[in-house]
């Protein structure tokens, strides 16, 4: 066996242990963060979709018009 296998292996090994440490470990902090995570995502697609046709709205009362830009700050 080559030093490239020995060292795959190894690599391998340890790797496998450590997903199982911390799948116990973390199991429960991981899913709550996975679920946390997932619902702002979520809000951040309907927040997007409802900006979306406020601007539809906007546009079509408007004649089509694009709304003004909104001013910059810097810090």
């Amino acid at each position: 066996m080559g030093l490239v296998q020995l060292v795959h292996r190894e690599r391998s090994t340890m790797g496998r242990a450590l997903r199982a440490l911390d799948e116990r470990l973390l199991a429960g902090g991981r899913r709550t963060a996975l679920e946390n995570a997932w619902s702002a995502v979520r809000e951040d697609q309907e927040r997007a979709a409802a900006h979306r046709e406020a601007e539809r709205a906007l546009r079509a009362v408007d004649g089509g018009n694009p709304p003004p830009a909104r001013p910059t700050t810097r810090v």
